[in-house]
């Protein structure tokens, strides 16, 4: 089965992946390596594990009705699969993210739209109009590793995911980036009821140090990560109100219009 680790892009996926990776390795200090341990969806390899790949790169929206296929084909191995996704969480051209029979439950990130929208217009080296204008786009597809996911607006994403009938935990990066420790925690807990984990408050206290925002920068500067798009760094500053310097008034009304009530709810607003 499958736990999902789902998020809008640029909301605090890839920090949860190093904490949980590191934490299952008992702190091993090569973060970069022992993060792909959870693995990304969709991937070109998981369709190519189902043979569909020609079929695929014909015609690219195809991926969407072989979600399923390559959810059955990863769980083959009878184990809890945690695995990164960007994809919201319902069905594209008719055909289902996933369903109850390949995923067991979700941890659901979210972060505050204004702040999405600056950190993914510097990680795609967009201008921060542009960037707006994706998150608000309720037909949003984009591409990773050469293959479609379905993104949608941030609206429309933090529904799926949120409102889902799966076992969930939702998990704000603003609480996250204010106290680790125990969001990380309740990550944890979260998880021990799939898997055995032995929840040690000392060992949580040093894989949060190990995978604060400051070490993964500068572990990004001397070592590079994969995952870096534009110029700018990955793991560039992590901040929660960097929005309120930099974005426009106009941009920051367009997303509190088109969003309010979900961030109301959020207490974002």
């Amino acid at each position: 089965m499958i736990i999902w680790l789902a998020s809008y892009p640029k909301s605090g996926n890839t920090w949860i992946r190093a904490l949980i990776t590191s934490y299952f390795s008992n702190n091993n200090k090569d973060i970069f390596n022992v993060i792909e341990n959870i693995k990304r969806f969709p991937h070109r390899s998981q369709f190519e594990a189902i043979n569909k790949e020609k079929e695929i790169l014909k015609n690219r929206n195809n991926v969407f009705k072989y979600f399923i296929s390559a959810q059955e084909k990863i769980n083959e191995n009878n184990k809890l699969n945690i695995i990164k996704t960007h994809n919201f969480g319902g069905a594209t051209y008719g055909y289902p993210f996933s369903n109850n029979k390949n995923t067991a439950g979700t941890i659901y990130i979210v972060r505050d739209p204004r702040s999405v929208a600056v950190s993914y217009a510097f990680h795609a080296n967009i201008t921060f109009e542009e960037s707006v204008n994706k998150l608000l786009d309720p037909n949003r597809l984009a591409t990773n590793n050469g293959f479609p996911e379905a993104r949608l607006s941030w609206k429309i994403h933090a529904h799926s995911w949120i409102n889902s009938s799966w076992p969930k935990i939702l998990v704000k990066y603003e609480n996250l980036h204010k106290d680790p420790k125990s969001h990380f925690k309740k990550i944890l807990l979260f998880l021990s009821n799939f898997i055995k984990i032995e929840i040690s408050d000392e060992r949580i206290k040093s894989t949060v140090k190990q995978c604060s925002f400051t070490n993964l920068s500068n572990l990004e500067k001397q070592k590079g990560f994969s995952e870096k798009k534009g110029k700018t760094n990955f793991f560039r500053k992590g901040l929660t109100n960097e929005w309120q310097d930099l974005l426009h008034k106009d941009l920051i009304k367009r997303i509190e219009k088109n969003f309010y009530d979900e961030m109301k709810i959020l207490d974002y607003l």
